[in-house]
């Protein structure tokens, strides 16, 4: 059983795993259109997660994960908690990287639809922005997750040119910035 990372999965594996495979899945597009109460934000608060939309055009790049052989449904039990903000479980199909000597393979992957009680849809990135830089919950500051699923998609698979993913990533460090520059301004 394998099953598909595209946004804290790939950054956050706190679960054990035989294999891991970079690749990608097509018909989708990475959004931050989900919200998140239980990890990145509150109830009455959420922060923004990614989830993924219909795109015929889309491609995600990501991570695929070989749950351990026996402890499959173990596995799978922690991540449909860890992911129960509002995901249910579909399965595609996972393209590894083409350099690879693989072959695609059915995987599971976690969404976020629109009907689930957690998704906001879309919103200006300034929107979504000021959300994230707002936002904090059980697992942290919103913006640690934007920046290090960033960073690990930048660093793991370079190929993927996700622009919601780093225009939403620039604008963020530009607002903190101006944000810093001001504090430092009123101590003065």
């Amino acid at each position: 059983m394998w099953v598909f990372g595209y946004g804290s999965l790939i950054w956050k594996v706190d679960f054990p795993y035989e294999e891991k495979r970079v690749g990608y899945i097509k018909g989708f597009s990475r959004r931050f259109w989900q919200g998140s109460t239980d990890h990145r934000g509150v109830p009455g608060k959420p922060g923004r997660v990614v989830t993924l939309i219909e795109d015929p055009e889309g491609c995600v790049w990501g991570v695929a994960y070989k749950l351990p052989t026996g402890q499959e449904q173990e596995v799978k039990r922690y991540l449909d908690y860890r992911e129960k903000g509002g995901y249910q479980v579909i399965t595609v199909t996972f393209y590894p990287r083409p350099q690879s000597s693989h072959s695609p393979s059915p995987t599971l992957l976690y969404i976020g639809n629109e009907e689930n009680p957690n998704y906001l849809g879309p919103a200006p990135l300034e929107e979504i922005a000021n959300q994230i830089l707002n936002s904090t919950g059980p697992s942290g500051e919103n913006t640690e997750y934007l920046f290090q699923l960033a960073h690990a998609v930048r660093s793991t698979m370079p190929e993927d040119p996700d622009r919601h993913l780093f225009t939403l990533e620039e604008i963020v460090r530009e607002r903190l910035q101006k944000q810093q520059q001001t504090l430092v301004a009123k101590i003065k």
